[in-house]
């Protein structure tokens, strides 16, 4: 069994925040596949296959908690697989890893700190850095419309690459990103950034 963790915070003020890329991208996939969303304690969650794909009610700097929860309820996961926001990757650029730091990202450190050992894999949604407001107040502000857009076009992208991953696996899952990236860059109204740079792990 797979599972999948959706980084956010609980709470209508929240919703169509940056730091809830995590949520955004496991709500609409639930929507997707037409799948209903139950509920724990520590964390909201649906079935679907061989994974589990939870969105933690714990906030962000408490996520291992939630990720902590899932274990003790199934004790039975192969592999984990975190997607987050990251602010050091511009707006449309997405990033898959296999393992590494936290980035000064709270969610993903308060996990790796339960977990015990980086090898954790994340899908990482850029969601670019602020030019006034700090980091802190930028990441809990909505995303503008011009934003949304980009972000909308992502979500859909990403409920796909997490069907595949479902199905097969991490290697077929970085396949499929290898080939994204190859393909042709999108026009500016796309906004998605599609860097050939990018490393897998």
């Amino acid at each position: 069994m797979k599972l999948i963790i959706g980084l956010g915070n609980i709470g209508k003020e929240y919703e169509k925040t940056r730091h809830n890329v995590g949520f955004l991208c496991l709500d609409r996939f639930a929507s997707l596949n037409n799948l209903e969303i139950k509920e724990t304690t520590k964390f909201s969650f649906f079935k679907y296959r061989n994974a589990v794909l939870i969105m933690p009610k714990t906030y962000m700097n408490r996520s291992g908690e939630a990720f902590q929860s899932a274990l003790s309820k199934y004790q039975e996961f192969e592999d984990v697989l975190v997607v987050m926001d990251d602010i050091e990757l511009p707006i449309g650029k997405i990033r898959i890893r296999k393992s590494g730091g936290d980035g000064g990202h709270n969610g993903l450190k308060s996990i790796l700190e339960k977990a015990g050992t980086k090898d954790i894999r994340r899908i990482r949604v850029g969601i670019g850095r602020p030019s006034i407001k700090t980091a802190k107040d930028y990441v809990l502000d909505t995303f503008t419309s011009e934003e949304m857009m980009i972000i909308d076009s992502e979500l859909n992208l990403i409920s796909e690459w997490l069907n595949i991953y479902i199905r097969y696996d991490l290697k077929r899952l970085l396949d499929e990103f290898s080939i994204w990236k190859k393909k042709p860059i999108p026009s500016a109204e796309d906004g998605i950034n599609r860097p050939k740079e990018e490393m897998n792990d």
